[in-house]
Parts: structure tokens; sequence; C-alpha cells
């Protein structure tokens, strides 16, 4: 029993290891962009945006609309000759759900979006103050 629980933890660890390290590695990776250049830090930004655009919108688009149909068909079961067959179709219908459930999936898949565009803020505001204050001390020379 006791051993069931440390291999449990054990996993549990290796588990939670695995999931953060890429979380780990695209925030450095945002926050060595942002050193670099303040247009370099908007890359990932805007690669997230673009991406949960695209899911959200393919999400709305295929979740939404709703449409039946076909052909029915009855054949004798001893020939397999049809005997009847009669084409059906049904109405496009919006699904309001859908559309709750996009927005909702729009403001969940931007949460990288809105960290990465705050590590870009911190350090555009960093860049800002730092090419400020070089200009106060040129114009307190002068």
């Amino acid at each position: 029993m006791a051993m069931a629980s440390v291999a449990g933890i054990l996993g549990l660890i290796i588990y939670l290891f695995v999931l953060m390290l890429p979380i780990a590695l695209l925030v450095a990776l945002q926050v060595w962009l942002c050193r670099k250049s303040t247009r370099l830090g908007l890359i990932l930004p805007g690669i997230s945006l673009a991406l949960s655009l695209l899911l959200t919108l393919s999400l709305a688009g295929f979740g939404s609309l709703t449409r039946g149909g076909g052909t029915l068909t009855v054949r004798d079961e001893i020939t397999g000759e049809i005997i009847q067959q009669e084409s059906f179709e049904s109405d496009v219908q919006i699904n309001p759900a859908a559309f709750v459930g996009a927005g909702v999936f729009f403001l969940v898949s931007n949460i990288p979006t809105a960290v990465f565009g705050g590590i870009w803020l911190h350090y555009k505001g960093r860049r800002d103050t730092l090419e400020d204050l070089k200009r106060m001390q040129i114009e307190d020379l002068e």
C-alpha cells in the first residue's frame, strides 16, 4: 500500500515536470526574444493569437451549424431490389450554445497570448524607461 502511494507521487512529479518543461522553455524563449529586440518579442504572442483564432473559428464554424439529411432506401429482403427510395434534407440551424462555447474557448486559449504579451510589455516598459533616463542624462550634460 505504501509502495503504491510512493509510486503514484513519483509518477505525479514526473508528469508535472514533463508538462511544465515546455511551458518554462517557451517563457524563457519569450524573455530572451524580448531582451534582444522589441519586435522579436512580438513573435510568440502573434503566433499564440493566430493559433487561438484559428482554433476558435474552426470550433465556431463547425460546431454552430447542424445539418441533417440523406436518403432512405427500402429494399426487398429476398431479391435485394429497391422498393422505395426517398431523399430528405433538414434546414441549416445555428446553435447559439456553440457560439458561447467558442467565446469561452477563445478566452481560455488566449491565456498564453496574455502571458507572452505581459512579458513583452514588461521588457518594453523597461527599455523605454532606460531610454528616457539616457535622454535625460544627455540633456543634463548639455
